[in-house]
């Protein structure tokens, strides 16, 4: 049987990397320092994302970890792997679509080296990428709750309050 590894509290003196990888399901990613886990992160596709070429896919699961473990992140220097290789030459691109963009824009804020990590090297943020079961879309639906909307006109207490934002 083998070893279960155990998340660990993050120390703030030492550097910390972000591996991540992405599917046709899903991403995935892992927060560690010194190639152990801190937490786990992963996120089911919508229908449009899994559309994504394997490039947007790959660059997407990059934006997506930094933005989930920015305030770990932010403004110190970390490790980002990847098994996309491409994706360690993001700086180089001279023609930008409208996307990667906006993507590069949201990079500049961190400072951090990409690496290469092989898909046979990066096992655990690759199994949160391709585990359906793994991967979790919540929404609510709760019945009945757009009839609140013609209660809050009529409300005594809240009426002059509906009506000064409903315009």
């Amino acid at each position: 049987m083998g070893q279960t590894p155990v998340l660990k509290l993050p120390d703030f003196s030492k550097n910390f990397e972000a591996a991540c990888d992405a599917s046709h399901v899903g991403i995935g990613g892992v927060l560690s320092q010194k190639g152990h886990p801190i937490a786990f992160y992963s996120e089911k596709l919508n229908d449009t994302r899994q559309r994504y070429s394997v490039y947007d896919m790959e660059f997407y699961v990059l934006i997506q970890t930094l933005k989930h473990w920015r305030p770990y992140l932010i403004y110190r220097e970390f490790i980002l792997f990847t098994n996309h290789d491409s994706l360690k030459h993001l700086n180089s691109q001279s023609k930008l679509n409208a996307r990667h963009a906006r993507w590069m824009d949201y990079l500049q804020q961190f400072e951090f080296v990409i690496r290469h990590k092989s898909g046979k090297e990066n096992k655990v943020a690759d199994a949160l990428s391709r585990r359906p079961h793994l991967l979790h879309m919540f929404s609510a639906n709760v019945a009945g709750f757009d009839s609140l909307k013609t209660k809050y006109a009529n409300d005594e207490d809240f009426g002059n309050v509906w009506s000064d934002i409903s315009i």
